[in-house]
């Protein structure tokens, strides 16, 4: 099977030796972008700056935790996005967010606060490559990123609505406030 294409604007230049197409026309570059090895080469920077974004957001039970579990706890989920991004294939990061869906439920996480959480990773992730990636390469790095981090957090809230749905749901029995009521004989 040929490598992925990626369609170019031959107006950027490429970054990968192609020949220069006329300004303005579209050109197909032969390799893929290199997602890892970019992001491999900001780790440091993308994870300082999403614990500071976690912290901002005072998530009670990432604040409880305190920054070396929060460090942790990125450092696991960008380490999940590279190795999806090196293999191309989602089952290593899809396992990591079935994991901490459990662990996160068991210590009464909501599942917000794990979306807030990997939406500060998502969103320095996004900064790094506006920042640093050829414009004719963003795209295709946002995609494969938001791709990985928008499967696991469809994944966590899978996992969270059907733990959910197992539990007894303790309802409110009407027929109790009203007994010694005409309404309330049964």
């Amino acid at each position: 099977m040929a490598a992925p294409q990626i369609i170019t604007d031959a107006a950027t230049g490429g970054s990968f030796g192609a020949p220069q197409a006329p300004a303005g026309s579209l050109q197909l570059v032969e390799h893929p972008v290199d997602v890892a090895g970019f992001l491999v080469a900001r780790r440091a920077s993308i994870l300082e700056r999403a614990a500071t974004e976690v912290a901002q957001r005072r998530l009670p039970h990432y604040e409880a935790a305190g920054p070396d579990e929060v460090a942790m706890r990125l450092a696991a989920m960008f380490d999940a996005v590279v190795e999806a991004a090196t293999e191309r294939n989602l089952e290593h990061a899809l396992t990591h967010a079935d994991t901490i869906a459990s662990a996160r439920q068991q210590t009464g996480h909501d599942l917000g606060e794990l979306q807030q959480a990997i939406n500060s990773l998502e969103e320095q992730i996004w900064s790094a490559v506006v920042d640093d990636a050829p414009v004719n390469e963003q795209g295709y790095i946002l995609g494969v990123t938001s791709t990985v981090l928008g499967a696991i957090k469809d994944r966590l809230a899978c996992n969270y609505v059907s733990r959910a749905a197992a539990k007894p749901m303790h309802t409110l029995r009407i027929e109790e406030l009203f007994l010694g009521t005409e309404s309330g004989q049964a």
